[in-house]
C-alpha cells in the first residue's frame, strides 16, 4: 500500500514536497500541470479534474481562488 493511502490532497502534496509548486500551478492558472502535480500524488487524470471528496481541484479552485487562499502577492 502506497505511503499517501489516506491523506488528504493537501497532506499528499505537502509529504511529497511540493506544495509551493501547485500553489504556482493554480496562481498562474497553469491547468496542465496542477493536474501532472496531483497525479504525482496518486490521482488519477479524472480524479485532478473533478471534485475528490470535500477537497476542490483544480477546475473548482480556477473559478475562485480567493475562496481557497490563493491570493497573489
Amino acid at each position: 500500500m502506497s505511503k499517501l493511502a489516506g491523506m488528504t490532497i493537501n497532506e499528499r502534496l505537502f509529504h511529497v514536497g511540493i506544495m509551493d509548486e501547485f500553489d504556482a500551478a493554480i496562481l498562474s492558472h497553469d491547468q496542465d500541470q496542477a493536474i501532472a502535480l496531483l497525479q504525482r500524488v496518486e490521482l488519477s487524470k479524472e480524479e485532478a479534474m473533478a471534485t475528490v471528496a470535500t477537497v476542490a481541484t483544480v477546475a473548482t479552485i480556477f473559478k475562485n481562488p480567493g475562496k481557497y487562499g490563493y491570493i497573489k502577492p
